[in-house]
C-alpha cells in the first residue's frame, strides 16, 4: 500500500509543538482537518478507511513514517486509535 497524496499532506500538518496550537486531541483534528476541502477531503477518509481495515501494523507505522510527521505513537493501537479518530472527523 502506497501512501495517498492527501494522507502525507495529512501527517505533515502534525508539527513538532502542535499542542502548544492546539492543547487537545480533538482540537488537533481540527487544526489539522480545517485545511482539507471537498474531494480532498473524501479521498483522505477513503484512505484511512482503506488503511485502518487493509493495512498490517507494520505496514500502517511505515505510512506513517513516510508523512514526515513530528509526532509518534508508542503502538500500532495508539496509531490506529488516532487514525479512527481522524476518520470519524471527515
Amino acid at each position: 500500500m502506497q501512501a495517498s497524496p492527501e494522507f502525507l499532506k495529512f501527517g505533515r500538518w502534525f508539527i513538532q509543538d502542535i499542542d502548544r496550537i492546539a492543547p487537545t486531541l480533538d482540537g488537533m483534528y481540527d487544526f489539522v482537518l480545517e485545511n482539507f476541502r471537498g474531494e480532498e477531503r473524501v479521498r483522505l477518509r477513503q484512505f484511512i478507511d482503506q488503511a485502518l481495515r487493509e493495512a498490517s501494523d507494520e505496514t500502517l507505522e511505515r505510512l506513517w513514517t513516510e508523512t514526515d510527521a513530528d509526532i509518534y505513537f508508542p503502538t500500532a493501537q495508539d496509531m490506529r486509535a488516532f487514525l479512527t479518530g481522524a476518520r470519524e472527523r471527515l
